[in-house]
């Protein structure tokens, strides 16, 4: 023979409000610390909605018989009424789960920011570990990047070039990377503005099939400028760098006669005769 059912405020009070109350705080725990695996998340989901069957029908069987013992409707339909604000608060928890197990994480801003940055190039290594090939632009942390994978692959000797240029303080950085290291540098396609400065630091100097050098003078990344950035000092100091590197005086100078808004793009003879292409010794 059945139990009879439990009376209208015990079962309220055991049957509904002491296990959802617990129940509601394990979810708050959880979306709060831990992000479920979807399908753990689905099955705890199911699990709840079983609970709750549970409770609704407990809870109906000793309003039923409060009904028939008493006749009093208003204590039962307030039982009705938390559970159905007990429902509602089940499927907001639900519904953090769920954006919480399928939420794609964002990078950190940092890491965010690098990647958009690597995203602007692409630098990879020739299967044989002895060419770096560079196509894009020239953008902070491309020296440490280069830094790396020179420590990753000491095999390396040369770097193809190819890219519209970028910023020169950075452009500097690879061009000291380079004489450390000793490569070679081959512009592989055209290598213009900046990228003439990393090219210009190989020790033997030469242009693939469809290489081409492209130079002028330089500008200011942004129309607003910058009053502390002096462009004939920053232009001084790499057409000394390219004097060192065995260009010619002549041919240095007219680099930087060159408006910024357009592109010099010599021929090879002319490459050749100012020095920028030459054979080296490792």
């Amino acid at each position: 023979m059945k139990g009879a059912p439990a009376a209208l405020p015990r079962s309220l009070a055991l049957q509904v409000v002491l296990p959802r109350a617990a129940v509601l705080l394990v979810w708050l725990a959880l979306n709060q610390w831990i992000k479920l695996p979807l399908i753990l998340a689905y099955a705890l989901m199911a699990a709840d909605a079983l609970l709750h069957l549970w409770q609704f029908r407990a809870y109906q069987l000793s309003a039923d018989d409060h009904v028939r013992s008493t006749g009093a409707m208003a204590p039962v339909w307030g039982g009705y009424l938390l559970l159905l604000f007990a429902g509602f608060a089940s499927l907001t928890q639900w519904w953090d789960a769920l954006l919480i197990a399928r939420e794609v994480e964002e990078p950190a801003y940092a890491e965010q920011l690098r990647l958009e940055r690597e995203a602007l190039y692409q630098l990879t290594v020739s299967a044989d570990g002895r060419t770096l090939v560079f196509d894009g632009e020239i953008t902070f942390g491309l020296t440490k990047r280069l830094r790396k994978l020179a420590e990753d692959n000491p095999g390396l000797m040369q770097m193809d070039l190819t890219g519209p240029g970028g910023l020169i303080a950075e452009a500097r950085g690879a061009a000291r990377l380079i004489l450390e290291q000793g490569w070679n540098t081959r512009a592989a396609g055209l290598c213009a503005s900046a990228c003439t400065l990393v090219f210009a630091a190989g020790s033997q100097r030469t242009l693939g099939t469809g290489g081409q050098l492209g130079f002028h003078s330089y500008a200011l990344q942004f129309e607003s400028g910058l009053p502390q950035i002096d462009l004939r000092r920053e232009q001084e100091k790499d057409r000394a760098f390219l004097l060192q590197q065995g260009v010619s005086m002549e041919f240095a100078e007219q680099i930087f006669e060159m408006p910024s808004a357009e592109l010099w793009v010599p021929s090879r003879d002319e490459l050749h005769r100012g020095g920028l292409i030459r054979a080296g010794t490792r």
